[in-house]
């Protein structure tokens, strides 16, 4: 069943109408400006596609608005569209100075490419774009250090097709960097991390945690909650291999499994 558009999303793509009817601007001729087809900028506009920051930043520049014109309305559908636990956890999340994740199921969200985020969101493209635009805090002029320890079964359960896959962990191998590690946990390893996912955000100095329930996200920053995550995190990383050993496991399934 196709999911509605959000009023928030309705209300900025007639904005955009508005104003570009307001400078005597074709659709196609905006469309052709920011480098999008008619049909792309015709969806924004009746809020049925969710564009980038950068989208609405080029939008404004285009239509010589004051900057934050659309902005302050694009901002809103974060609010919107995700549930109160999870903003929190993403004001967190965006003022780490180190990430510490565990993940069980799924690449971590982080690290998704457009593809197999949209295998993993199944084509909700609102979703999709807030996740992607969640990876800009990797490339900020400060960003946190991330250590990803992910179970085998990460590299080996489909979504999308062989292709998405192929990419998905080949996007892996090159994030690999002094700030970016991923490491493995070889299938059949009994270890803490099999009670679920979780990771650890670093905020000026202290430890909040984000742990993966069946019904919901849980953001913690109690102090015996903290203890007994981090506890968890360094049994876990007792059973992983090597980062080296890690991008050779990962390179291997890509080329065995889906290729």
């Amino acid at each position: 069943m196709r999911i509605p558009p959000s009023p928030t999303l309705i209300t900025l793509g007639r904005l955009v109408r508005r104003y570009r009817d307001a400078a005597s601007i074709l659709q196609a001729d905006l469309a052709k400006r920011l480098g999008y087809s008619d049909g792309w900028l015709s969806n924004v506009e009746t809020g049925q596609l969710r564009p980038r920051r950068e989208h609405i930043t080029a939008i404004e520049q285009a239509l010589s608005l004051p900057p934050g014109v659309l902005m302050e309305v694009y901002d809103l559908l974060e609010g919107e569209s995700l549930p109160v636990w999870m903003r929190d956890w993403l004001a967190e999340e965006r003022r780490s100075s180190a990430l510490r994740a565990f993940e069980l199921a799924l690449v971590p969200g982080l690290l998704q490419t457009p593809d197999y985020a949209r295998s993993v969101l199944d084509g909700d493209e609102a979703a999709i774009t807030a996740r992607l635009e969640r990876q800009a805090i990797l490339k900020s002029e400060n960003p946190p250090t991330l250590r990803c320890v992910l179970d085998e079964t990460v590299l080996t359960r489909g979504f999308g097709d062989a292709a998405v896959m192929r990419d998905q962990l080949e996007h892996l191998v090159n994030c690999d960097s002094p700030r970016l590690a991923v490491q493995i946990v070889p299938s059949g390893v009994r270890h803490e991390g099999l009670q679920g996912s979780f990771t650890i955000a670093t905020v000026d100095g202290s430890d909040v945690a984000y742990i993966e329930t069946a019904v919901r996200g849980l953001v913690t920053s109690n102090q015996e909650d903290i203890a007994s995550i981090i506890d968890v995190w360094e049994s876990i990383r007792t059973c992983t291999l090597s980062q080296r050993e890690s991008i050779e496991l990962i390179k291997r399934t890509a080329e065995e499994r889906w290729t």
